[in-house]
């Protein structure tokens, strides 16, 4: 079952990237862009600081990056709390009607 209020889709602006790592893990990785050091500034390239944040997830020995814009990342936070306060009321739902049935 899906729920309208899990699912979203995003158009970004900016195009994914795709990288190959010798070491397997899993992970999400977010990094808001307020770093000025060398390897930020030649990763975010032209792109104003603060302006954007990168997500990242890693599964095994790849990780794709996606940089989202202020407005893409309020879009995307909008429905993470949206589907939390869902899965908030189904779980309370749920452990009510377990206690009832005992």
């Amino acid at each position: 079952m899906r729920h309208d209020s899990g699912h979203i889709i995003i158009d970004p602006i900016f195009a994914s990237e795709s990288y190959r790592d010798e070491v397997r893990d899993c992970f999400i990785a977010v990094d808001i862009d307020d770093c000025d050091c060398g390897h930020c500034e030649v990763d975010r390239g032209p792109i104003p600081i603060y302006g954007t944040v990168s997500l990242g997830i890693v599964s095994g020995n790849v990780r794709v990056s996606q940089r989202l814009t202020i407005t893409e990342l309020r879009e995307l936070a909008d429905t993470l709390y949206r589907f939390a306060d869902v899965l908030d009321e189904v779980s309370e739902a749920t452990k009510q009607t377990e206690e009832d049935l005992a």
